[in-house]
């Protein structure tokens, strides 16, 4: 008898997904990770850290510190977004076509006009390709069966022979 385990390079999962405005036209594709990713969800670990190792003194909040929304979305910036195509920053005068960089995605995300927009739609995306990615796994590996059934086996437990040996007795 063996236990056969299968080994694999990596459990990264990302998918490209379109942007598109209200009549459905594709303004850009985002190559996302789904929301399980491990260096994501450090991130929210050590913003949650972050907030909670300043204090609760307010008085001692400085122009430096970053509140919680804005660690989040640097979060999703950083590390929900694997690439991008056709997103372009405006400023001024100036369009340029932007290449996907976590600065650049940190900028699209506080700095854009559509930033709230974008994140919430790369989070939304995120926890869709997560959920398709494990009820595909559920399906592959079906649900795992427990070795034993959870109950005891009271028929030949030595504490259960005792009892029914009692009752039969004091009756």
């Amino acid at each position: 008898m063996a236990l056969k385990v299968a080994i694999k390079e990596s459990k990264e999962i990302s998918l490209w997904r379109e942007y598109k405005d209200k009549e459905g036209k594709v303004l850009a594709r985002f190559k996302i990770r789904g929301i399980e990713h491990q260096a994501y969800q450090v991130a929210l670990e050590r913003a949650q850290n972050q907030i909670v190792s300043k204090g609760y003194d307010v008085s001692k909040a400085s122009a430096d510190d970053k509140v919680w929304y804005q660690l989040t979305m640097e979060a999703a910036a950083c590390h929900l977004i694997e690439d991008w195509e056709g997103i372009e920053f405006e400023e001024g005068e100036v369009v340029r076509e932007q290449p996907y960089s976590e600065e650049n995605a940190t900028k699209l995300f506080h700095m854009g006009d559509l930033g709230w927009q974008i994140w919430g739609f790369v989070k939304s995306e995120a926890e869709k390709i997560q959920k398709e990615a494990n009820q595909v796994k559920e399906e592959v590996l079906g649900k795992s069966e427990s070795s034993t059934t959870g109950k005891p086996d009271t028929a030949s437990s030595p504490t259960t022979k005792k009892s029914n040996a009692k009752r039969s007795t004091s009756k």
